[in-house]
């Protein structure tokens, strides 16, 4: 059924972009791994051949980047694909050895000048600051198990979680089938949670703190880190994820290697302080549809039974926790966490909770803004142009939308939009999370100046603007892998960085006509403006002895600013 299942998706693919079957699995697997569409996969991450729009010999070894930025913070996904049965260690060697020289030592490397416009991003991130983790998957359409090669033994030796992934076909499929489910009815968890009582008052239990306002019921209570474990491993038998677990706004686990969570681990394995857990840390706080509060011990203990509950903050705790506690459950013996209960099903508190409980910890603005009102109608009209308009994870591999021809995630169209019609396109470049936390604040606030576009008004002009933003961003990607080597638009040097801009130009040019998709003229003359505009920067750096940098100046208010004069238009 795997070999099978996987099979359909190749031959979609190879069929939709018409490549190989090899240069099909790079596109299938590296959208599992991100829960991208296809065609962003395509377009964006994959390195390809500009001259054929196939897999490159000029990438360094490595088939597909992606940055992903949240603030001065920014995980990097690098990728080796490979549709073959079995691993080859010179080939793992190779992938790491040569991330390492181009990425983390600089150096220049031969037959790479495919990642040119990668590396530049790169250098341009690592200039203002951001901290990057890296993240390496090397995925291959075979088997770890296989016994007639040497596959397990350099999993075994190579796999490092979290930093060095191998990642074979079968772990490909499970991830396919359980982001498939995510968005789908979850099964109903029922899971008894048992306070453990002051030690201080022998006469009072003094285990738990109860209240209610308007009618939401909350309890507060300490139980041993081995039981919140059991909630998770119930989640994960029950629901084969325990992402399910976790309100959709927090699904991001940070990984070990940040600095809280290295603390959090050096605490849990320090003798000396484990103990002071619950004083170290905040302690959870969850939401659950049903809470039975006892009015009573039984045996000298109460017990808590909740329906459905969901962690909306801390997720960091509870995966350092789990984690901790796979390799080494002993270690939890008598070590205790904070919890606080809440019994509410509305929406709106879940997420006002969950806005207060995790100032430390970056909120998934792409997950919250995917339940907003304005997409149902958003979608539709896309469907009924045979464009898939994604907003949940998993949605890129539900078959029952098969047959629409294209698909795009509905945070590239909304920061197009930024780009075009809200005419931000240096910001768009910038951060993709300020921008949908910006459009997440105008869907809820009704004194945000954007709030009459996003509150889900039927009557909405947004829905119209959000197309044309496709159209635009559809063409300018088309354009750029056809022209990024073509002789003709040599002159071009930005078209690897400047997508958001040129959108913005085109947008300007088009605004007062109705809704178009073909952009030739518009493009031809922009390119222009750009080339000329960047010419004149270059030359300015050239002058002081400067380094001049195309991808970071496309992050500037000032690539907007001159291309305002160009068009003669005034700055508000």
């Amino acid at each position: 059924m795997k070999d099978l299942f996987i099979q359909g998706y190749l031959e979609r693919i190879s069929k939709q972009f018409m490549i190989s079957n090899d240069d099909a699995f790079e596109v299938f697997s590296i959208a599992v791994i991100l829960d991208k569409s296809f065609e962003e996969v395509y377009n964006e991450i994959l390195i390809i051949n500009p001259e054929n729009n196939k897999s490159s010999s000029q990438d360094g070894g490595i088939d597909g980047i992606y940055f992903e930025e949240n603030g001065l913070q920014c995980t990097m996904y690098v990728f080796q694909c490979k549709n073959s049965k079995k691993l080859e260690q010179g080939k793992l060697d190779k992938f790491r050895d040569n991330f390492e020289e181009l990425f983390l030592k600089g150096n220049v490397l031969p037959n790479s000048k495919d990642l040119s416009s990668k590396i530049e991003e790169y250098k341009d991130l690592t200039k203002k600051g951001v901290i990057i983790k890296h993240q390496l998957y090397f995925l291959y359409n075979g088997n770890a198990l296989d016994k007639q090669t040497s596959n397990e033994q350099l999993s075994k030796h190579y796999h490092k979680e979290n930093n060095f992934e191998i990642i074979d076909s079968d772990d490909l499929y499970e991830k396919v089938v359980r982001i498939s489910d995510s968005s789908s009815r979850r099964k109903t968890i029922d899971f008894t949670f048992n306070p453990v009582k002051s030690n201080v008052i022998e006469g009072d239990n003094q285990a738990l703190y109860s209240y209610v306002i308007n009618n939401v019921k909350a309890l507060n209570f300490r139980i041993e880190a081995l039981e919140l474990c059991k909630l998770i491993e119930k989640e994960v038998n029950l629901n084969g994820t325990l992402d399910t677990l976790y309100s959709e706004n927090i699904r991001s686990f940070l990984g070990s290697k940040t600095k809280a969570n290295q603390k959090m681990l050096a605490t849990l394995n320090d003798p000396s302080i484990k103990y002071y857990f619950p004083f170290l840390n905040n302690g959870l706080t969850l939401l659950c549809e049903k809470l039975n509060i006892p009015a009573n011990t039984q045996l000298g203990e109460y017990v808590v039974q909740v329906r459905n509950p969901l962690i909306v903050n801390e997720l960091q705790t509870s995966r350092v926790i789990y984690d901790f506690f796979k390799k080494d459950p002993e270690k939890l013996n008598r070590i205790f966490v904070n919890i606080r209960i809440y019994e509410s099903t509305e929406k709106e508190l879940v997420d006002l909770i969950t806005d207060a409980t995790n100032t430390q910890t970056p909120i998934n603005f792409k997950d919250k803004i995917s339940n907003e009102d304005f997409n149902p109608i958003t979608k539709e009209l896309f469907k009924n142009n045979e464009i898939n308009y994604l907003t949940k994870r998993g949605e890129n591999f539900n078959n029952s939308d098969i047959w629409l021809k294209k698909s795009i995630p509905n945070e590239t169209v909304l920061k197009f939009w930024y780009a075009t019609f809200y005419g931000k396109p240096d910001i768009a470049k910038n951060s993709i999370s300020s921008i949908l936390e910006d459009i997440y604040d105008a869907s809820k606030l009704s004194n945000h100046p954007l709030h009459y576009l996003f509150n889900g008004s039927k009557d909405s002009l947004i829905y119209k603007q959000l197309l044309q933003s496709y159209y635009i961003y559809d063409f300018i990607s088309k354009k750029r892998k056809e022209n990024i080597n073509n002789p003709n638009y040599s002159k071009y040097i930005h078209l690897p960085y400047s997508d958001e801009l040129i959108a913005y130009g085109i947008y300007n040019e088009i605004k007062d006509k109705g809704l178009t998709q073909n952009f030739d003229l518009e493009y031809t003359k922009v390119n222009d403006f750009i080339h000329e505009m960047i010419s004149d920067e270059k030359a300015k750096y050239d002058k002081q002895n400067k380094a001049f940098s195309i991808a970071s100046y496309f992050k500037k208010q000032l690539c907007r600013i001159e291309y305002n004069k160009k068009i003669d238009l005034l700055e508000d």
